[in-house]
């Protein structure tokens, strides 16, 4: 784990460092995503939400405007700094206690929070140690939410070989069987996958002009909500999933 925990967090640190933000996540294409996760985090005012590998804090900061008390960790000490600079940007530093955290080895006490939250977190992630740790710290009936990257599509495979320089080399997306094992301490689980053919628009982000991208990837987006709705099992070959677990 500490060679994998030094790679995780000197990527991290450098990713937090850089001035340039990533096109990819900073024009919203995970919108559809997101709002579903956040739906089912609902109601969170008076909730203790735990935000797991929480970046550079824009979810938690998000918790907190709704009414929770959130705790958000990081292994990486820049992410922890900019997270707190952005808490009290946004006035509600009061409500969010930041702290460098190993995901893989939580500090607090069993059953403190009533929420789990992780957006793109699990992958990175000892799915055996991840998921004893976030069991014993929720309380009985509370949730895990958690928005993750899927493993069995060839085309966006290949796309993550082609692009090594977007992730670590020591995270691996998730499969279906990754799901249900993370699931098994659980009393039940439920996941919803996103982003199936608007894979196809890609190969649009070689393009100098972003827009057209933008523009074909929320139109397939829409063809997307249709399709999985219709034959939810497309959903192993899509780009990413929310996972729901209740203890």
């Amino acid at each position: 784990m500490g060679e994998r925990y030094e790679v995780e967090k000197v990527f991290h640190d450098r990713k937090a460092q850089a001035v340039q933000k990533d096109f990819l996540y900073s024009c919203g294409i995970l919108l559809k995503a997101d709002s579903y996760a956040y739906k089912l985090l609902e109601p969170l005012e008076g909730k203790v939400v735990l935000d797991l590998g929480c970046g550079s804090g824009h979810h938690s900061v998000v918790f907190a405007k709704r009414g929770a008390h959130v705790y958000a960790i990081d292994l990486s000490p820049e992410m922890v700094r900019k997270a707190r600079e952005f808490a009290e940007k946004e006035g509600v530093a009061g409500r969010i206690t930041i702290l460098e955290m190993n995901a893989e080895a939580l500090e607090f006490p069993n059953e403190t929070f009533d929420i789990v939250f992780g957006h793109s977190i699990l992958h990175h992630l000892d799915l055996e140690a991840a998921r004893v740790g976030i069991y014993r710290v929720l309380k009985k009936g509370g949730k895990g939410i958690f928005l993750e990257p899927l493993g069995h599509n060839v085309f966006i495979n290949i796309f993550r070989k082609i692009t090594p320089h977007r992730r670590t080399p020591t995270e691996k997306p998730l499969l279906m069987e990754d799901i249900l094992f993370f699931a098994e301490p659980f009393s039940s689980v439920c996941h919803r996958e996103f982003f199936f053919l608007a894979l196809c628009a890609l190969p649009l982000l070689a393009l100098p002009r972003k827009k057209l991208f933008e523009k074909t990837f929320s139109c397939l987006s829409k063809l997307d909500e249709l399709l999985l709705a219709w034959c939810p099992n497309l959903g192993r070959w899509a780009w990413v999933t929310v996972v729901e677990v209740v203890k």
